[in-house]
This record gives structure tokens, C-alpha cells and sequence, in this order.
């Protein structure tokens, strides 16, 4: 089989797994999509497109892939992968996190990518035959690759896959799971914000309700203030919090109060309590009890008036993230810096304040000390000015 100049591939985003290319001994272009293994013996359909130009390639290729799946292609199945096995699994997955109160429905997250992108390579295939499977899972991610999707981002795919396999295994829907190609995984340091980052990121959230007097806006800027206080995990969890969920206790030797948030049915626990920052219990935590006033015990601390938490988190990220890039905050030594960024402010910057209290910001992060070295502390200049520092005390 010729070589591909990889170079040359050119993916076509409105047709499912089309490209066009060319081999390194021609010029000419060729399209590839994929058809299932029952109507090749790879589940690719390759056609030269008899053109060097790349505007009458991309033309031709469309027509190739339109006139392909208005035809019938079908040969009888053995075995209804959709049916037997897909289906259930997702059943089984989403019912289990609807009895899982507080955490985020990755069934339902899960099942979107597979129907989304990944159904179109095993719903024709015999999921008795090990051989078959292997050979979709390895076009899935080769075809992935050629889409410029890096190995982080496929193992979500083939770790939904092989949960499935798993699953279909346990319950005697299949003999035994398939073989996974390895992939690369490379654990990208995630950078923080600074502190005067979020305040011009929350300024501007507050300039935005004046222009709209949208109290989304407020509420977006309320949820950024709580998760930057304390070692909430954001996502769902803080937008989970209720009013019974808070309280307050004393510090008797400074006489300040401190604000106690208990979560249930956190990620790594079923219950965890927290402190958050003095400032924000003093000056910032008043102006979010204050917000919705006609609340009860029960109401949810931030936006009470949305029943679909899911949805609210979704608008906070859009918003979030268009800010961080209008203010071009977004992008920070070649990384991104999502909300989730706000986690690791607020770990580095306790950290930075007192290297030797490591066990307990972990503990009020709910994580553990091993777990912040290699995802919050090793690839960052805190730790590098904390080990300088022991390395060379001043004198």
C-alpha cells in the first residue's frame, strides 16, 4: 500500500469522515470515507479522483459520498451491535448516575459521543467477531488522527469503548473485549489565572449586566467568586450547593467568623467540608446571600431560579471563556486556560502563602498531596521558587 502525504489531507467537516489526499507516487487526488466493514474488508471506501486540482477534488468527493449512502449498501446483519450492546450499556450507565445525586450525568455525556461520531463504525459489525471490532476500533482512531485529534482526546473516545466492552463482557453479551491500540498520553500542565486576571474577568461580568441588565451575569460573576475562595472542584458540585449547605463558625481567638460549606456526593467522597477565603467571607459571601432574597432552605445558592443545573454550567463556560479571550486572558504560554483554571489559582496561590500546609489545602480540595504535585505544582514556577528556596536558604 503507497504511502500518504500527510500534508496533503484535507478533511471535509459537513461529510462524516471524508477526506481527500494523495500518495506520495501521484498526483492525483483520491477520497476516503468510511462505509463499515461489512462493505469493505478495511470499512474504507478509497476512490481516485482523476484531478490535481483541489477545488474539483473536494467537489468530486462530495458527490462520492452523497451518491455512496443514498444507495443501499446493507448486507444482512449477524448481530444488532445497537440493540445488544450500545444501548444497554448507556441505559445502565445513565440510571446509574440518576440515583448518584450531585454529580454531573456522564452517561448522558458519553452517549452523545458515541452517537455523535462513533456509531458509524460498529453499527454493522459483528461484535462476536474480536477480529472485526478490533479492526473498527483501529480505523475509529486512525480516522480520528487524520481529523488532527491528539491521543488525550481520542482516549475519551476508546475509553467509552472499552467501559462498553467491559460492561457487554460482565453480562455474557460478549466472549471477550478487543484489543485497543496504545496511545500517547501526555498529562499538559494547566496554567492558573492571576488574581488580577479574575477581577478584571468579574469586573467585566459586572459591567455586562449594566449594558444588558441580564442577572445572569451577576450570578456567573457570584459563581466565579465562590469557586476562587475555596477548593470547590468546579462544574456542577458548587452549582449543586443549597442554603442548608452553609453555616457559620467561630474563630475564637480572632473572633472572625469563618464559613463552612458542606458538599454531598463529591467526586473522590460522599461528603466534604470546606472553608472558603476571609475576604470573600467578609465583603463578597454577604453580596451572594443578598442576591435572591425570596429563597428558602432549600433553594440552590447561585441561579435558584434554574432547575437545569446542567445548562446553567454550560452558559457559565460560554460566557467565561469569552471574556477570558476578549480580554485576551484566554491563551498563556501556548495553553489554554479554562474555568477549571480557577482550581489551580486558588491551590498555587495557598501554596505560595505556605508551602508547608500542603496536606491540609489538599484536604480542602478534596484531593490528595500526590495528586497536587503532578497536576498543580510540578510544572510550575511555585514549585520551582519553593525548591530554589530550600535549595539556597538565605542566610
Amino acid at each position: 500500500m503507497p504511502k500518504i502525504q500527510k500534508n496533503s489531507i484535507t478533511p471535509i467537516p459537513s461529510c462524516k469522515t471524508l477526506k481527500v489526499f494523495k500518495y506520495i507516487n501521484s498526483n492525483k487526488y483520491y477520497s476516503c470515507f468510511y462505509v463499515g466493514l461489512h462493505s469493505s474488508l478495511n470499512g474504507n471506501k478509497i476512490q481516485s479522483l482523476k484531478t490535481e486540482n483541489i477545488k474539483e477534488a473536494l467537489k468530486k468527493a462530495k458527490n462520492i459520498y452523497h451518491s455512496w449512502f443514498e444507495q443501499s449498501h446493507d448486507n444482512s446483519e449477524k448481530v444488532n451491535f445497537i440493540k445488544n450492546i450500545a444501548n444497554p450499556y448507556f441505559a445502565y450507565r445513565i440510571r446509574k448516575y440518576q440515583n448518584t445525586l450531585g454529580k454531573e450525568n456522564t452517561g448522558e455525556r458519553d452517549k452523545q459521543r458515541f452517537f455523535n461520531y462513533m456509531v458509524k463504525y460498529f453499527e454493522k459489525v459483528d461484535y462476536k467477531d474480536n477480529e472485526q471490532l478490533t479492526t473498527a476500533i483501529e480505523d475509529m482512531v486512525q480516522n480520528l488522527r487524520m481529523d488532527k485529534k491528539t491521543d488525550n482526546t481520542i482516549s475519551k473516545y476508546t475509553n467509552t469503548l472499552s467501559s462498553m466492552f467491559s460492561y457487554a463482557v460482565k453480562n455474557s453479551l460478549m466472549r471477550v473485549k478487543p484489543d485497543f491500540p496504545k496511545l500517547k498520553i501526555i498529562n499538559t500542565a494547566r496554567l492558573s489565572y492571576f488574581n488580577e486576571e479574575l477581577n478584571l474577568i468579574t469586573k467585566r461580568l459586572n459591567d455586562e449586566y449594566k449594558k444588558t441588565e441580564d442577572k445572569f451575569y451577576l450570578e456567573t460573576k457570584d459563581y466565579i467568586n465562590l469557586i476562587r475562595s475555596g477548593g470547590f472542584r468546579p462544574g456542577l458540585e458548587p452549582l449543586r450547593i443549597k442554603k442548608f449547605q452553609y453555616r457559620f463558625i467561630e474563630d475564637k481567638q480572632s473572633k472572625d467568623k469563618i464559613l463552612v460549606f458542606t458538599l454531598y456526593n463529591t467526586k473522590t467522597k460522599p461528603k466534604h467540608q470546606l472553608t472558603t477565603h476571609p475576604y470573600f467571607t467578609k465583603y463578597v459571601f454577604p453580596e451572594i446571600q443578598n442576591r435572591n432574597p425570596d429563597t428558602n432552605a432549600e433553594s440552590y445558592l447561585l441561579f435558584p431560579s434554574y432547575e437545569n443545573r446542567q445548562k446553567v454550567y454550560n452558559r457559565i463556560v460560554k460566557i467565561f471563556t469569552r471574556i477570558s479571550k476578549e480580554l485576551n486572558l484566554y491563551y498563556r504560554n501556548g495553553a489554554t486556560r479554562p474555568i477549571y483554571s480557577i482550581r489551580h489559582t486558588f491551590i498555587k496561590n495557598r501554596y505560595a502563602e505556605n508551602p508547608q500546609c500542603l496536606e491540609v489545602i489538599a484536604r480542602q480540595s478534596n484531593t490528595s498531596t500526590k495528586m497536587i504535585h503532578r497536576n498543580y505544582l510540578d510544572e510550575d514556577d511555585i514549585m520551582m521558587v519553593e525548591e530554589h528556596r530550600k535549595l539556597y536558604p538565605s542566610k
